[in-house]
């Protein structure tokens, strides 16, 4: 209208989206119910689906999943930019390991065979599991596959001697497992 004209410039950078390298120590099967997910190449990660994580906001969260599960991270780096990529973690009914117990346990706090207990079995759906001293008396019990006896009853450690186990329990692989033994406490 009043035959003005002006010309602007600016100088634009375009900044390349942060390289991800996604990698998984291995799928789920009858022996491993864990997969370490390692993400590199940004500063800050968000993996999804969080549910079956350990922690979705690290670059190496554990993933538990029950059925086969494609995990989506994305990664910030430090200028803001993010990139997108994804792993997947398959769930198997390979490598059945025998539902097996040692023999024996140290647990004298020095990072090796310091707790008695489950380990090897894959997906644990379903679990009673019992310690016994040599008298019948009930030492440790849980239904959680996570945890395992310390070597210890009432906070007092145990002596050297054998226990028994009892286990029943179902996984991903076996619809029952039921064993039972003997192991030795070694101090």
């Amino acid at each position: 209208l009043c035959n003005t004209s002006e010309t602007l410039s600016t100088t634009v950078s375009v900044l390349p989206l942060p390289s991800l390298t996604v990698s998984k120590s291995n799928d789920i099967d009858c022996s491993n119910n864990r997969s370490q997910l390692i993400v590199t190449g940004a500063s800050q990660y968000l993996w999804s689906p969080a549910t079956t994580l350990s922690n979705p906001n690290i670059n190496n969260p554990f993933a538990s999943p029950l059925q086969t599960t494609q995990y989506i991270v994305a990664g910030k780096d430090l200028n803001g930019c993010v990139n997108i990529d994804s792993i997947t973690v398959a769930v198997t009914g390979d490598n059945k390991g025998g539902y097996l117990m040692p023999n024996a346990f140290t647990p004298n706090n020095d990072g090796l065979n310091d707790c008695y207990g489950i380990s090897g079995w894959g997906v644990i759906t379903e679990l009673d599991f019992s310690i016994y001293n040599r008298w019948g008396e009930l030492v440790f019990h849980c239904t959680d596959p996570l945890k395992c006896w310390d070597g210890t009853y009432k906070g007092i450690k145990q002596d050297p001697a054998m226990y028994s186990y009892v286990v029943r329990a179902k996984t991903s692989c076996e619809s029952s497992v039921f064993r039972k033994g003997m192991f030795s406490l070694i101090r």
